[in-house]
């Protein structure tokens, strides 16, 4: 008998070769038990082979939705220029990153309890001055200075106190912290903006101030009704550019 990561190797094999026979960018995939019975191995199989397909790019899952197709980025090669990655993929950022053959890394980050501005506390819901978390970030790709991250969260979600400690470090995301208080986050929304970088951003970034950058304001909603995180992001936009993608139902 085969051992499972083999397993899981033939089956990730022939997941490729069906979607170079039968499917094209954008393309919802067939459902894990569908392609267990397609491909008569195991549903766990199936799910080991699809993660494995994510880490190279060639697939994005989209939390309620299913799994679909995207451009395989391939072996990072030559100097670097920007990478793409897929919002809707839920893979937290430095993962989806790394699936494109870049490096990411994190030369600052912070997390700090702070009065909530009239920004933070609109988004959150809470008291404008209520004390919550701020969280603080820049992610490098190739250790070139990408993406400024601002992220707010509630000093308790869920009723339990919420530490983002590990989000200061590559491994830590913020979808499993929440799912550790006992709800999860169902939906994200997120607002595409113009801005121009200030000292601060800009200085993080490696920019003039004044500099145009594109930002995104997310809001991550829980299960629980209640909206868990603020995020406020601003790109370097020679180092890294977004890519939506949007399908038509048939």
């Amino acid at each position: 008998m085969m051992k499972p990561p083999k397993r899981a190797a033939m089956a990730a094999q022939a997941i490729r070769e069906l979607i170079a026979a039968e499917f094209e960018l954008g393309d919802q995939l067939p459902s894990e038990a569908e392609l267990a019975r397609r491909l008569a191995v195991s549903r766990v199989t199936v799910r080991e082979a699809l993660g494995q397909l994510w880490l190279e790019g060639l697939i994005s899952r989209r939390w309620g939705v299913g799994t679909f197709v995207r451009q395989r980025p391939g072996p990072a090669a030559g100097p670097f220029t920007s990478v793409f990655v897929d919002l809707h993929d839920i893979g937290s950022l430095p993962h989806r990153i790394a699936a494109t053959g870049r490096t990411p890394s994190l030369p600052h980050a912070r997390a700090e309890q702070v009065p909530a501005t009239p920004e933070a506390a609109a988004a959150l819901g809470v008291p404008e001055g209520e004390r919550i978390w701020r969280v603080e970030r820049c992610l490098a790709i190739d250790g070139t200075p990408a993406i400024v991250l601002h992220d707010h969260v509630p000093l308790k979600v869920n009723g339990v106190p919420f530490d983002p400690a590990p989000v200061t470090g590559l491994g830590g995301d913020f979808p499993t912290l929440v799912h550790a208080t006992g709800t999860r986050i169902v939906r994200d929304e997120a607002r595409l903006e113009a801005a121009l970088a200030g000292e601060g951003v800009a200085k993080l970034l490696g920019v003039d101030a004044g500099t145009p950058v594109l930002t995104t304001r997310q809001t991550s909603h829980a299960d629980t009704g209640t909206v868990v995180l603020s995020t406020r992001c601003y790109y370097r936009q020679e180092v890294f550019s977004i890519l939506l993608v949007r399908t038509v139902p048939y």
